[in-house]
């Protein structure tokens, strides 16, 4: 059976399920036969030649302690090279090393030293090369590893398209492979690519009996419904074994959208069927809101009690009573009767200012001068806050 392209595979697998350690260590061995195969004679040629370059220089050194730290060092450095270069050539790094730490015994002893290392060969073990890959699989070893890794997969497309390589690979390989080892291949992979098909349609009728819903409830402005949806999306999941996380979340990302987009559009259906009542608030309350932003210019001054003149209270707070009048007529929606409340007591607040005012002034009394001042403070707070709520309530809503 050739081996084409096609039956290459990306396979995600559980992280636990892989056994790192020996994964790690055939990927060493990889290297290695990928190193040895193309760079390790000629990188192994240079290294060689390097150290007998620096082997010849040791033996024209006069210094005797110069010479030996050379050949120590040189030693040093075909100790570390296996290390580096996968175990390349070990075997020839140890009997070099052999004869290297004879010569550096004998240097030791011509500058004096009593006393040195007697297990050089063996001051730090030397790399050794990794195992050397495994063959290429057979036919039936690469069915069986095919069935394996789909067993480990944790999608169900890649499990999916594991076993129809495995059904592929059989067919191809009729006549070649144990009939009846094949034949129990061939039956384990189309009850399992059967049991994958039949949960992908479970899932896909829940998608699409949950979508078709969803359109419904989504229409009526039905809240209530998607609930009910998420409800039931999970309760099927658990009853399917949760054999298809991926899309579960899928569909309920997507149900959460369709229930965002249908509170929207049942808000602003609502907020257009609204409009023309706000409007007639709005014209109701012009006049009295007009007039109250002119006596609010006199109402900073009570409050800080820096004025004003008595003679021009007057014609103010009857212009603010008719108003007051005029405001207690508006009936007004009720999404806007907090915020109308308001207003009306600050209102109320706005004329016992002006009042207590004109009574501080003709009693000339400081204490009647400070009870205005925080009737004014409290009906301009009053009426400020009023004004943002009502306005708030009668904005458009926006999308999220």
């Amino acid at each position: 059976m050739s081996r084409d392209p096609v039956e290459l595979h990306l396979v995600t697998i559980p992280a636990g399920r892989v056994d790192w350690p020996r994964t790690e260590q055939y990927a060493e061995s990889v290297r290695a036969a990928a190193y040895a195969a193309s760079r390790g004679d000629a990188d192994f040629a240079a290294f060689s030649s390097d150290v007998a370059k620096v082997l010849n220089e040791v033996s024209q050194i006069t210094d005797p302690n110069v010479r030996l730290a050379t050949a120590e060092q040189a030693r040093r450095s075909l100790a570390d090279w296996p290390g580096a270069h996968y175990g390349y050539r070990v075997g020839e790094v140890r009997e070099a090393l052999g004869v290297l730490d004879e010569v550096i015994a004998q240097l030791r002893v011509a500058v004096g030293q009593t006393r040195f290392d007697l297990t050089l060969s063996a001051n730090a073990p030397l790399a050794s090369p990794p195992p050397l890959p495994l063959p290429a699989p057979s036919d039936a070893e690469l069915v069986e590893q095919f069935v394996t890794a789909a067993s480990l997969s944790e999608t169900s497309a890649g499990k999916v398209t594991l076993l129809q390589t495995v059904l592929r690979l059989l067919d191809r390989a009729v006549g070649l492979l144990p009939e009846t080892w094949a034949d129990r291949i061939r039956r384990g992979a189309i009850g399992d690519l059967e049991g994958e098909q039949r949960v992908d349609r479970d899932y896909e009728a829940l998608r699409k009996s949950t979508l078709d819903a969803a359109a419904r409830a989504g229409r009526r402005g039905d809240a209530r419904e998607f609930e009910r949806l998420r409800t039931r999306i999970l309760k099927e999941d658990t009853r399917l074994g949760g054999q298809r996380p991926g899309d579960v979340a899928s569909l309920l990302a997507t149900l959460d959208l369709a229930s965002i987009s249908s509170h929207e559009r049942a808000t602003q259906d609502l907020w257009k069927k609204r409009g023309p009542v706000f409007r007639r608030y709005r014209r109701s309350t012009n006049g009295p809101f007009a007039v109250f932003k002119d006596v609010a210019r006199t109402l900073e001054q009570v409050k800080t009690m820096s004025g004003p003149a008595v003679n021009t209270i007057g014609p103010l707070a009857k212009r603010l009573a008719r108003a007051g009048r005029s405001l207690a007529k508006v009936t007004p929606p009720p999404e806007l009767l907090t915020g109308h409340s308001l207003v009306r007591s600050a209102w109320e607040l706005a004329e016992s200012a002006l009042r207590l005012r004109v009574e501080s002034v003709s009693g000339n009394s400081v204490d009647v001068a400070r009870r205005a001042s925080s009737a004014a403070a409290g009906a301009l707070l009053l009426y400020e806050r009023a004004r943002a709520d009502l306005t708030a309530a009668m904005e458009p809503p926006t999308r999220q």
